[in-house]
């Protein structure tokens, strides 16, 4: 992206807490005009007043992913207000902690409207704000390339992004539009607390390794680095869980014994 963000619009999905919190100090120290979506109202504003405050520039916008109609409506008020989108960061997603055998397939479908027919429905959306040098950058998960028991849904809904949006950069380059696909290892957010169980509930716990994950403020430098740099993809994970990928590359059937090893839990 010539001349970096400065001036541009960037709209940012998930942004009321998290890597999605981070993302949005990070673009707006860089000089971006910021819109901020999430379901939650309050937090989004907290946040939107904290960039504000630190000298950038940023408003908050509602939206429920797994809502057609809010999407829609979220949609037509950027264009109306912003009439450009220079960056959409799909950020917003949701995770799981539940075996397959015990999940309801209503919590797949939840999986599947935050994590792929939403970022679907707003990129289809978004397209004619994007057009002409627009960039779509997809925060994505090793999952997408090694999936691992109790999260299936979400293993599943990651690499289905990754089947949309390598599609989407192919089709959308005569547009002007590209695509950045963020492959994330563990990021010290909340994530596991608000995954879900088999019945749809919340599982509410830290997991291990959310908490020893990585700064989400040091996540969110490397990917507005990369959304500048104009990269198509990129991997931001320790070595440990970089491994993980190279395994089930290279030696799957050891990938596979590792993966049933694992306890319960």
């Amino acid at each position: 992206m010539t001349g970096g963000v400065a001036g541009k619009t960037v709209w940012i999905t998930g942004a009321s807490g998290g890597l999605g919190e981070a993302l949005a100090h990070a673009f707006g120290a860089a000089g971006a005009r910021l819109v901020l979506s999430a379901r939650r109202g309050d937090e989004l504003a907290r946040v939107a007043r904290a960039v504000s405050d630190a000298g950038g520039t940023a408003r908050a916008l509602p939206m429920d992913l797994a809502d057609a109609g809010s999407i829609a409506a979220a949609a037509a008020d950027v264009a109306r207000v912003e009439q450009r989108i220079d960056v959409l960061v799909h950020n917003a997603g949701q995770t799981q902690r539940a075996l397959i055998a015990d999940a309801g397939v209503d919590v797949y479908r939840r999986l599947f409207e935050v994590n792929f027919f939403g970022p679907l429905a707003l990129t289809k959306a978004a397209l004619p704000a994007l057009a002409g040098g627009g960039r779509i950058v997809v925060v994505s998960s090793i999952a997408a390339y090694y999936s691992s028991p109790y999260r299936s849904g979400y293993n599943a809904s990651k690499k289905a992004l990754h089947g949309l949006f390598d599609a989407l950069r192919a089709e959308a380059h005569r547009d002007g539009i590209s695509v950045l696909l963020v492959v994330l290892g563990s990021v010290r957010t909340k994530v596991s607390v608000n995954a879900l169980r088999g019945d749809g509930s919340a599982y509410g716990r830290m997991d291990p390794a959310m908490a020893a994950g990585m700064d989400p403020a040091e996540v969110a430098a490397r990917i507005v680095q990369a959304t500048v740099a104009g990269r198509e993809e990129i991997t931001v994970a320790p070595l440990r869980q970089r491994w993980l990928m190279w395994r089930k590359a290279w030696f799957p059937r050891l990938a596979s014994r590792a993966v049933r090893l694992r306890p319960r839990g």
